[in-house]
């Protein structure tokens, strides 16, 4: 046996540690494939080091889906690789899925199930499709396990085991708490998704609203992706808009964990942090249309806004009045990582004595059968 952990951006770096610190327990093989698609210093090799892992296989030659497909296909063919592992909705696992796929490698995904409804969303289409392929699914909650069982192009079978992130929190709780406090009471922010981005008119709606919360209500603290500033270039946007909030280069994990965890309130259009603002027991407003992460939404933990400047500000100054509180641990309790990897062993086909014995026998059969037909030919 041995597994492949294909990954390609700052969330699946994280949201994988727990799996990869698994699989080195359990002394299985494998090894930890990178796209490529985010390459930043900031975005991956110190995610890495933060994390205490590195990628085995790197994608050297400049990043393309189809490139990706190819590169994995190759490799894990090379690699005698036997299981693969993907996380989440990004291209890296859609890439991983597919090449696995054409490779009739059995596919492992974690984080099955999300679905916002959305057919437009890009994330939601690889979402689908991984799920469509994996032979087994990974569910972080019932509630996805429920939608995956809907599902009538399911091929695979579903689990839910819990959410990767808690197993990050749990392990790296000492480190999170350790870092130097902010002012109070502040709010949290993070915006990159593409919806946001490619559209000026969002973006200078949200960058206002921001300002005007900076101005009158409380300190806003905004790490901003690159995917954001590059789309305030190229939409000609000055950062003046944003007026007193506090810009920073994107954070750390560690960080930026304990940014939500003492934040009056979470701003973003993150799958990944409303959970993880869930998790921390921090309010969240969400800056979209719609979300995937139902559950934070039905336990009163996350609100969707859309892009409408009264609702964003009403969410925030609601969020402000409410103390941190405990929901209920929907995303499971650590050790989500060992659990995980234990499914992917115990459901992975074991060649018995006898079958093995059968193999050799016919392996020798076709070796006598070679020689006799050679010896007749001289």
């Amino acid at each position: 046996m041995r597994i492949a952990i294909v990954q390609g951006t700052r969330p699946e770096i994280v949201k994988n540690y727990s799996l990869v610190r698994a699989l080195s327990a359990a002394k299985v093989p494998f090894e930890v494939f990178h796209t490529g698609q985010h390459s930043a210093r900031r975005m991956c090799g110190d995610i890495y080091d933060e994390m205490g892992y590195r990628p085995d296989r790197r994608l050297t030659s400049p990043y393309r889906l189809g490139a990706a497909i190819n590169w994995l296909q190759v490799t894990f063919k090379k690699d005698r690789v036997s299981h693969v592992v993907v996380n989440g909705d990004t291209a890296a696992a859609l890439a991983g899925a597919i090449a696995a796929l054409y490779c009739d490698i059995p596919v492992s995904h974690v984080e099955a199930g999300l679905r916002a409804r959305d057919r437009f969303m890009i994330e939601e289409r690889n979402r689908i499709a991984v799920d469509a392929i994996a032979s087994l699914l990974f569910a972080y909650t019932e509630h996805e396990s429920r939608l995956l069982s809907q599902s009538p192009d399911l091929r695979g079978r579903v689990f839910v085991e819990g959410n990767t992130t808690i197993d990050v929190l749990h392990d790296f709780k000492e480190r999170i708490e350790g870092v130097a406090r902010e002012q109070s009471p502040y709010v949290f922010v993070t915006m990159h998704r593409k919806e946001f981005t490619d559209s000026s008119e969002r973006i200078r709606t949200v960058f206002s609203t921001l300002a005007e919360i900076a101005r009158r209500t409380c300190r806003v603290v905004f790490p901003m992706h690159p995917r954001t500033r590059d789309a305030m270039r190229r939409h000609r946007i000055p950062l003046r808009l944003l007026g007193d909030v506090c810009v920073q280069p994107p954070c750390p994990v560690l960080e930026s964990l304990a940014l939500q965890s003492q934040a009056a309130a979470v701003i973003t259009d993150s799958g990944c942090v409303q959970e993880e603002a869930y998790m921390l027991g921090v309010p969240c407003i969400t800056i979209r249309e719609n979300t995937e992460r139902h559950l934070t939404v039905f336990y009163r933990a996350n609100v969707v806004t859309g892009f409408d400047t009264a609702r964003i500000s009403e969410a925030v100054e609601e969020a402000l009045v409410k103390d941190h509180v405990r929901w209920p641990e929907i995303y499971g309790r650590p050790g989500v990582g060992d659990r995980i990897i234990d499914q992917i062993v115990k459901s992975t086909p074991r060649r018995g004595i006898s079958e093995v014995e059968r193999e050799v026998s016919r392996i020798s059969a076709n070796v006598t059968e070679f020689s006799l037909v050679a010896r007749a030919a001289t």
